[in-house]
């Protein structure tokens, strides 16, 4: 199975492997890879019967699904997304928020997460777990807060996306419940942005959301971010 991920690396298909799943991704239309990689995905859906993994996510553009004939046979459609991307390069020109990183293992840290995704104690660790396997080297200074006169608000994870020219990416970011309508997602947003080119030294960002979640789009065109004209098409299949 390895090896037909490091296969698929190579004809541009993006991967992160997990302990429960592995996530594919290709952001740009590849019509003259199109069938290698539609094959390389099928014996990777074949493998799946054989191995600890249950679960396999892709995302690809909706004009190049329509290429990979075994994939979009044999994935379930789940959902669409869209993209929007800024360079890091240039001054972000907005005044950044208090905040404070966090260790992902304390149970203060659990336990706010928790009140923020609405999750129990367990499930909020094993994201927290699952967080660490995907990004083992980044993992343990993620974990940012947003605070407001000394009070936690919200939490971002900012990271580099593995094997990219240091792109950085958003692993999850939320507001606590108590604070949510008040306008301080952007703020949030800002703060993760802040760290990628500070503290993860990222070139760029780019930040992929549901198309109907028009906050968080409008949170990102206000941070000077620019959408991508085509959306992502979000496939899964499972044993």
């Amino acid at each position: 199975m390895d090896k037909l991920l490091q296969q698929l690396q190579r004809v541009g298909v993006h991967y992160i492997k997990s302990d429960s799943v592995i996530i594919l991704e290709i952001l740009e239309n590849r019509h003259n890879q199109a069938d290698e990689i539609d094959m390389l995905i099928n014996k990777l859906l074949a493998q799946l019967e054989s191995s600890k993994l249950k679960k396999v996510k892709l995302e690809c553009p909706k004009t190049f699904l329509d290429s990979l004939n075994f994939t979009r046979t044999k994935m379930k459609i789940v959902g669409e997304r869209v993209i929007y991307t800024r360079t890091l390069s240039t001054p972000l020109n907005v005044s950044i928020p208090d905040y404070e990183v966090w260790s992902i293992s304390e149970n203060k840290s659990i336990s706010f997460l928790s009140e923020v995704m609405d999750k129990n104690f367990i499930d909020t660790e094993k994201f927290l777990i699952g967080m660490r396997t995907e990004l083992p080297s980044q993992a343990e200074k993620m974990y940012t807060v947003y605070l407001i006169n000394n009070e936690p608000v919200g939490v971002v994870f900012p990271h580099i996306e593995p094997n990219t020219d240091r792109e950085g990416r958003i692993f999850w970011i939320g507001i606590h419940p108590n604070f949510l309508g008040t306008g301080l997602g952007k703020n949030l947003h800002s703060i993760g942005l802040y760290r990628l080119k500070n503290d993860f030294k990222a070139k760029s960002y780019l930040g992929i959301t549901q198309v109907d979640n028009i906050p968080m789009r409008n949170i990102m065109v206000s941070n000077g971010c620019i959408q991508n004209k085509s959306t992502l098409i979000s496939l899964q299949y499972s044993i």
